[in-house]
């Protein structure tokens, strides 16, 4: 699908304004990375901007949020921003659970904003939140239920609907409720049958099919005030402490546009008592939340006390049989249990085995898959996402399932839909098992995605530093160029400061200096020069990246150098007025003695630090 026409700003302010920002040395920056200071200036820049247009990416078939036909709330309240700031609005339509969503529709220049996107969201810059709403528990009015909490026993005996990657199905896992779920999977056609669409499950409540459903709340508010009809909501974000059940709501622009996510900021707090009329038109169940445009009268849970270290370690450095939380086959209803008279009886009736061998991976059934694969489904055919089983495999963090299909003659290098490889996604999902599984099975460290992004530069590009560490391990190289400008592994950590959030350093596992300093230590080499003609210690200086610049510098990176247009790392820090970064710089002219290349000595010294080098690298 292509974008409606868009026409481009001519607004003379906007490009004056526009200019003065950029020059200043801002645009390439995100959020976190602007100082105090340029974050002030970038408000004031926002507040004199005008933009004529503005393109929005909204899934097209997920009501009551947003669809083609922009009957969704998502669609009413970006209609009323618009309005605030005066532009024309069009859309690109693509559904949300499309892998690289953020990644791709930003690069391809495809919108400005992402609707409906949770607050924080890691992959772009977010506004304020909008709302906050919680998930909820739907019965019909007439049948007086009440759920106590999650150990409820009637929830083990009703007719229970709840919908694929359900923050509450996992919750209910964990309660010990895995049977006799009515769940429905995720569609990324659901524009096209809209029968597909989550809130359906509410349908079903009201039609008899089912006695309660657990759904996100503006599914069900939907349903309550939209059409009529008469059911009962109760919020269910109270019943659990460790998985979170309620979420804010907010815009997402690109992670360097803070000027635009200002501007949506003002936007939304200008046009705040119309969105409340929609959401509440809409009958969304509205959370206390302090910082949202609108708030609500259900009572928010608050923080969530959770072990988050040890979750990330489990998740990224366990076999998925070891983290399972309450999944695992053993606890699953005889009705759920997929026994090999049943598949017998569903490839009698047709089924096709290839599909039903794409199922038992995405199940993770490895006894459904063996059996399979002695009825002959072919191993290395690609499913309707384009994906054979080994990539499913390594998409759901499975190492028993990749070991399974490897041994079972599974190509460990096929190129699925979009020309990634096992390897390319076990890397994405940050799991180690998985990564040491393929590469014991003959997977190619280094085969890169049509980007030209090898495992390890998705690994390091993501922020995924236990499949980086995983990576290097097993041997892929550690100074490949990659991509059209040739960016070094070296560089492209240089890019990725030191994450100050505790959540955010769980999932990454190593730091971005500890993955630096196996590079260097390994023999990249820390002089390298781009396409552009930029090198490790000229990118960590634009990124304000003061502890890869002490590493570089005390591993011999050689200051001095400059780049095409006769900048040295210290001049571009200057000029993008990092502060830290040209403190770090002009910091080794003050202490005596040689600085040393890495790659000039033997590959078992190790690069000698002073005390305020060292000092900043921690």
């Amino acid at each position: 699908m292509r974008p409606e026409e868009t026409s481009q700003a001519k607004d003379k302010p906007q490009a004056n304004e526009t200019a003065e920002f950029l020059s200043q040395g801002f645009a390439n920056k995100t959020y976190d990375e602007l100082t105090s200071a340029e974050l002030t200036e970038a408000k004031a820049v926002a507040r004199k901007m005008k933009i004529d247009s503005l393109r929005v990416c909204a899934d097209p078939g997920n009501l009551p949020l947003s669809n083609d036909k922009r009957e969704g709330f998502d669609n009413k309240i970006i209609d009323i921003v618009a309005k605030e700031l005066g532009a024309k609005m069009t859309y690109f339509w693509r559904p949300q659970i499309d892998r690289g969503l953020t990644r791709q529709t930003f690069d391809n220049h495809e919108c400005d904003v992402l609707l409906g996107m949770p607050a924080g969201y890691e992959s772009v810059l977010t506004t304020i939140p909008i709302y906050r709403a919680p998930y909820v528990f739907v019965t019909r009015e007439e049948d007086g239920i009440d759920i106590e909490d999650l150990d409820d026993p009637r929830l083990k005996e009703l007719r229970f609907g709840v919908y694929q990657h359900s923050g509450l199905r996992l919750a209910l896992a964990k309660h010990g409720i895995t049977g006799g779920l009515d769940v429905h999977v995720l569609s990324h056609d659901a524009d096209l049958e809209p029968e597909k669409q989550p809130w359906r499950q509410v349908q079903q409540v009201v039609d008899g099919e089912l006695d309660i459903a657990g759904v996100f709340g503006p599914f069900a508010g939907f349903l309550k005030t939209m059409r009529g009809e008469k059911i009962a909501i109760q919020p269910a974000n109270l019943m659990d402490d460790n998985i979170p059940l309620e979420f804010s709501l907010a815009l997402g622009v690109q992670p360097t546009n803070v000027v635009l996510k200002y501007m949506l900021d003002d936007a939304l707090e200008r046009g705040r008592d119309e969105i409340k009329k929609v959401l509440t038109a809409y009958g969304v169940p509205l959370v206390q939340c302090s910082n949202c445009v609108v708030s609500g009268d259900i009572p928010s849970h608050g923080t969530y006390f959770t072990d988050r270290q040890e979750k990330a370690r489990r998740l990224y450095l366990s076999s998925l049989s070891e983290n399972r939380d309450g999944l695992a086959k053993d606890k699953a209803s005889a009705d759920q249990v997929v026994t090999e008279e049943r598949l017998d009886q569903w490839l009698d009736d047709g089924a096709d085995l290839n599909e039903e061998l794409s199922n038992a991976v995405i199940g993770t059934d490895r006894e459904r898959a063996a059996f399979l694969l002695d009825r002959g489904a072919d191993i290395n055919a690609l499913n309707l996402m384009g994906l054979a089983p080994l990539h499913t495999a390594a998409r759901e963090r499975d190492s028993e399932m990749i070991a399974l299909l490897l041994e079972r003659g599974a190509d460990p290098n096929q190129l699925d839909r979009d020309g990634w490889t096992p390897l390319l996604h076990a890397a994405f999902r940050n799991h180690v098992p998985s990564i040491e599984t393929l590469a014991k099975g003959g997977a190619d460290l280094d085969k890169a995605a049509p980007s030209g992004a090898t495992p390890l530069a998705i690994a390091i590009m993501e922020a995924k530093f236990f499949a980086a560490n995983a990576l290097m391990d097993a041997g892929a190289k550690l100074d490949e160029p990659v991509g059209a400008e040739k960016l070094t592994p070296l560089m492209m950590v240089a890019t990725q400061p030191l994450k100050s959030g505790r959540a955010a350093r769980f999932n990454q596992g190593a730091s971005s200096v500890d993955v630096a300093r196996r590079l260097i230590e390994g023999g990249a080499d820390v002089d390298a020069r781009s396409t552009k003609g930029v090198t490790p210690l000229m990118i960590a200086a634009t990124h304000n990246n003061p502890p890869l610049i002490g590493l570089l510098l005390q591993a011999g990176a050689d200051p001095e150098v400059k780049t095409p247009g006769g900048q040295t790392a210290l001049d571009i820090a200057k000029a993008n007025q990092s502060d830290a970064a040209v403190l770090q710089l002009e910091l080794p002219a003050k202490i005596p003695g040689p600085r040393t290349n890495r790659s000039e000595r033997g590959a078992e010294e190790t690069p000698e630090k002073s005390s305020a080098a060292m000092m900043e690298v921690k």
